[in-house]
C-alpha cells in the first residue's frame, strides 16, 4: 500500500492548510486570538477530511496529517482547542471516516521536537508537542507519532540514553503511539534498532536515509529485525529520492524509478509505503500510471 503526507495538490486550497504566527496574535485582544485560531482550527480539519475523501475516491489507503492542523497548539492556553464544540465535531467525523473506510493514518511532529536535547526546556518543550499531537490523535483516530532520535550532543551514546530517559517521562499513551525512524544525519538504521528494541516500540525504516547514512550493513539483515519491532502490526516504511541524486538529502519531486524498484524489493508483501516526495500525491499517481503502463507494454 502506498501512501502521502499533508498537502494534496490536487484539491489546491482545498488541499492545503492555513497558519497563524505569533506575531499576528499578538495584535489581537484574548478573544479575538481564540476566534483567529478556531477559524484556522476548523478550515484545517475540514480541508484534511477532503483530503481523506479524494483518497478514498482514489484507493489511496495511507495519509499523514499535518502536525500543525492546530495553530500554535502549544503556545496560547486561552483557548483550549480540545473543549471546543466544532472542532470536536470535526475530529469526529474524520476519526469516523478513517475507522469507516480503514484508512492507515499517522503524525509526524516538525523538525524541533527533540526527546533527547541536553536542554531541559527543549524537552519540556517536545513533551508537550507531543502530548497535544497524542490528544489531537484520540480525536481523529491516529495510533502512530512518528519521531527521530534527535540530538548527538555528548556522543551518541549519551544522547541515546537521554532518550530512553526522556521516553520514560511520556505517557502510556504516547508510549503506545511513538515510532522511531532512521535518519540521514546522525542515527542510522543501526542506531536505531536496538533503542526501538529497548524499548519495545515500532522502527519506520527510511530507505533514502538508509541510502546517505550507513555502515555498510545490508538490508536484507536489518529486515526481519525491523519487522520484529512491530510486533505483529504491518510495518511501514519511507520512500523518497534524492533532488540532486543518489545521496542528495533533499527530497525530490517524484520518486526516481530505480528507488521505487529497491523499496518494492525491501517491502516485499509486508510492508506499506509512505512516499515523502515534494509533489505528493502527484507521485503517487504517477507511480500508477507508469506502473499501468509496464503492465500493458
Amino acid at each position: 500500500m502506498l501512501g502521502f503526507a499533508c498537502i494534496c495538490n490536487t484539491l489546491k486550497d482545498s488541499g492545503r492548510f492555513k497558519t497563524v504566527t505569533v506575531k499576528t496574535l499578538t495584535k489581537l485582544s484574548d478573544e479575538d486570538q481564540a476566534k483567529k485560531l478556531k477559524a484556522t482550527a476548523v478550515d484545517n480539519l475540514y480541508n484534511s477530511l477532503q483530503i481523506l475523501k479524494w483518497c478514498k475516491e482514489n484507493d489511496i489507503l495511507m495519509y499523514r496529517f499535518s502536525s500543525d492542523i492546530i495553530p500554535l497548539a502549544t503556545y496560547v492556553e486561552s483557548w483550549h482547542w480540545w473543549e471546543d464544540g466544532d472542532v470536536q465535531n470535526m475530529c469526529s467525523k474524520i476519526k469516523s471516516f478513517v475507522e469507516e473506510n480503514k484508512i492507515r493514518i499517522s503524525l509526524h511532529p516538525d523538525q524541533f521536537c527533540v526527546l533527547n536535547s541536553d536542554k531541559p526546556h527543549v524537552v519540556q518543550n517536545s513533551i508537550k508537542h507531543l502530548e497535544y499531537l497524542n490528544t489531537l490523535s484520540n480525536m481523529i483516530g491516529n495510533k502512530l507519532l512518528i519521531i527521530h532520535t534527535g540530538s548527538t550532543v555528548g556522543g551518541k551514546e549519551k544522547a541515546i540514553q537521554r532518550f530512553i530517559e526522556s521516553f520514560s517521562l511520556l505517557s502510556k499513551d504516547i508510549q503506545s503511539k511513538l515510532a522511531l525512524e532512521n535518519d540521514d544525519k546522525s542515527f542510522g538504521a543501526l542506531d536505531v534498532l536496538p533503542i526501538c528494541e529497548t524499548l519495545g516500540i515500532p522502527m519506520i525504516f527510511d530507505i533514502h536515509h538508509f541510502n546517505c547514512l550507513n555502515t555498510g550493513e545490508s538490508l536484507s539483515d536489518l529486515r526481519q529485525r525491523i519487522i520484529n519491532t512491530w510486533k505483529g502490526r504491518r510495518p511501514k516504511m519511507h520512500l523518497s529520492s534524492g533532488k540532486t541524486g543518489f545521496n542528495d538529502r533533499h527530497h525530490g519531486d517524484y520518486i526516481n524509478e530505480e528507488d521505487y524498484r529497491a523499496a518494492l524489493k525491501f517491502a516485499g508483501e509486508d510492508f506499506d509505503i509512505m512516499l515523502e516526495c515534494k509533489q505528493k500525491e502527484l507521485a503517487l499517481l504517477r507511480i500508477r500510471e507508469n506502473e499501468a503502463c509496464s503492465h500493458t507494454s
